[in-house]
């Protein structure tokens, strides 16, 4: 028989996990934004919502973050490191791009250096993911070879039952089960049939714009200046993309004391690339937009070997001048036929 967490038993489950040390994060909506966050009680939870507004990234990778403080005196120099705080947690009720998004960046965050920040968080969090049984003209997760229901990057997978009445439950790795494991009694055993999955038309042909990107000729193409018109440099795009893992380090203070913090960077800002002489090699904004996709589908494939992208949408779907990834990737797909 199936594991199926019921809806009405919520609330208690919540209660036993905060009972067992975890803080329990999900989809929050908060003066009509939809963002992760902290919960204490089932009915805080947006669960209905086709895709938070906010990224799970957030979490892991936040926006602005201290690394250390320093205070400079005649004999020496005191450091004392920040380091995330040690408390698990179980985020419930994410997407599955979102949590696709998170496996994307481990080799990333592990490539050449242990990122300790990332890690951290990482090794201390359960990412329970809902299937999807809705979407909209954005999502597009089945163009990146992903579904409403990947199970990449979940520890947990919660398809939803038809008669919208709870979950059945995959438990997908050792951090799920034990986190599950705390609320076995609260779980039933049932054959209940599950929702259908969201219906994600395929927007255009991966492998094919993949190959394009990869032909130097290309590289030049006049499809970028034309692509990037309406672009104007705002960086919405790469600050909601769960992907996007740019950011610079900056000193806060005097002379003798401050802190160095690490802050998130986008590549669609004029000044990302700027050198100290002045020469900016992706001065123009067709260039700053093709390295964002030559970036996700070549580059990052090509050294990790996946795309740096889980087809959420979010790119376009809050894009002020109504473009994105999906457009620019159509377009190619077009190019080469």
């Amino acid at each position: 028989m199936t594991k199926i967490l019921l809806r009405d038993k919520l609330d208690d489950c919540l209660t036993r996990w905060h009972a067992a040390g975890f803080d329990v994060v999900g989809p929050v909506r908060k003066n009509n934004i939809s963002q992760y966050a902290t919960v204490e009680k089932a009915d805080e939870l947006d669960l209905g919502t086709i895709l938070p507004d906010r990224t799970l990234k957030d979490l892991f990778f936040p926006q602005t973050e201290p690394m250390f403080s320093y205070r400079i005196s005649k004999q020496k120099i005191d450091t004392e490191e920040y380091l995330p705080p040690g408390r698990q947690r179980i985020i419930f009720g994410a997407r599955p791009c979102d949590a696709s998004a998170m496996a994307i960046d481990d080799p990333l965050f592990g490539w050449d250096y242990q990122d300790t920040y990332w890690f951290k968080r990482r090794n201390e969090t359960v990412i329970v993911t809902i299937a999807c049984t809705a979407a909209d003209e954005f999502c597009m997760c089945t163009s990146l070879k992903l579904a409403p229901d990947s199970t990449q990057g979940s520890d947990i997978l919660l398809r939803p039952l038809g008669d919208n009445r709870g979950w059945q439950v995959e438990e997908l790795t050792d951090r799920g089960r034990e986190a599950f494991s705390r609320i076995e009694g609260l779980l039933e055993e049932s054959p209940a049939q599950t929702a259908a999955l969201a219906d994600v038309p395929v927007k255009f042909d991966l492998d094919i714009c993949r190959e394009w990107l990869q032909n130097p000729e290309n590289f030049e193409s006049h499809f970028w200046k034309e692509i990037s018109m309406r672009c104007i440099g705002c960086g919405t795009c790469t600050f909601l993309c769960p992907t996007c893992h740019c950011f610079d380090f900056q000193d806060e203070g005097d002379t003798y004391t401050g802190i160095r913090r690490k802050n998130w960077d986008s590549c669609s800002f004029a000044l990302f690339t700027m050198h100290t002489s002045g020469h900016n090699p992706r001065s123009t904004q067709s260039a700053r937009w093709r390295q964002r996709i030559m970036h996700k589908f070549n580059y990052f494939p090509g050294k990790f070997n996946m795309n740096s992208c889980s087809g959420c949408g979010r790119c376009t779907r809050e894009c002020p001048v109504d473009m994105g990834i999906t457009e620019t990737l159509q377009e190619i797909t077009k190019l080469s036929q």
